[in-house]
């Protein structure tokens, strides 16, 4: 019997290929923003950081110039430069597997967890359909606080409805979310631009992905699509886990019934 992932359109990825694009991701932070249509093709968005365009430093923070896990710098990163020096792309893939996987689940601990709590993992590269973005839901966490004390049905689009309703100020005050990088990269959707892939995640015959990398991406896409009516088919990595031991059969039926959506959905 084929697959989740291997019955669904989509081209089947190493799972080295996923880590290295969220590592990266988290390094450069700022450069959400990819050009010419290719996942490795990005340029430094600098309204995706702080409202006002500057950068915030933290003690990992790749503008640092170090990548440290609490015992001191492990890796130098680098932003890409005109020369063809070191970039942040090449820094992380001179990492071996298991320090790429490392350096991850340090920076990532919650999230990444799914890598090796789900194993087997099958990756593939896909372009969400609309109704297939609009059921996604944020990264798992516990109830009341950041993405579900904004969304408290763990729906993006929910979430994104609530920013458009509310006050972005008592709204970050109250979940702990940054609305206003949200908000921004929508402005830059609305000039025409394309977010780097999102990172999804869920378990075999479950329900719609979680978002494991890219929360603040989605929830730009859903402000987009809310006030404007336009998706433009956004990229995404999505791994797909083996089910919990005890749950295997409810969460298959429950998968086979979703797949039998009339919109053609996967989820």
């Amino acid at each position: 019997m084929a697959s989740d992932s291997a019955a669904w359109a989509g081209e089947p990825v190493g799972e080295r290929v996923v880590i290295d694009h969220w590592l990266a991701a988290e390094a450069r932070k700022g450069a959400v923003v990819a050009v010419d249509g290719e996942p490795g093709d990005t340029r430094d968005d600098r309204r995706a950081g702080t409202p006002d365009g500057r950068r915030e430093r933290t003690p990992d923070d790749p503008a640092t110039g170090a990548l440290d896990d609490g015992r001191g710098p492990v890796s130098k990163w680098s932003a890409t430069a005109p020369d063809g020096s070191e970039t942040i792309e090449s820094t992380v893939d001179a990492l071996s597997d298991d320090e790429a996987l490392d350096a991850l689940l340090r920076r990532k601990p919650g999230a990444a967890a799914f890598l090796w709590r789900a194993r087997p993992v099958e990756w593939s590269r896909i372009a969400l359909r609309r109704a297939e973005f609009e059921r996604l839901r944020f990264v798992d966490g516990p109830d009341g606080l950041a993405w579900h004390a904004l969304a408290p049905s763990g729906n993006v689009m929910d979430g994104a409805r609530r920013i458009t309703a509310g006050d972005r100020t008592t709204l970050e005050a109250e979940t702990g979310v940054d609305v206003e990088r949200a908000c921004s990269m929508a402005e830059s959707l609305a000039d025409g631009d394309r977010l780097v892939p999102l990172v999804l995640t869920k378990r075999r015959g479950s329900g719609p992905p979680a978002i494991a990398d890219g929360n603040h991406r989605a929830t730009a896409i859903a402000l987009h699509l809310l006030r404007t009516g336009e998706y433009r088919p956004q990229r995404a990595y999505l791994g797909v886990g083996a089910n919990p031991v005890l749950r295997p059969l409810w969460q298959r039926i429950r998968g086979a019934f979703a797949r039998l959506r009339s919109d053609g959905a996967r989820w």
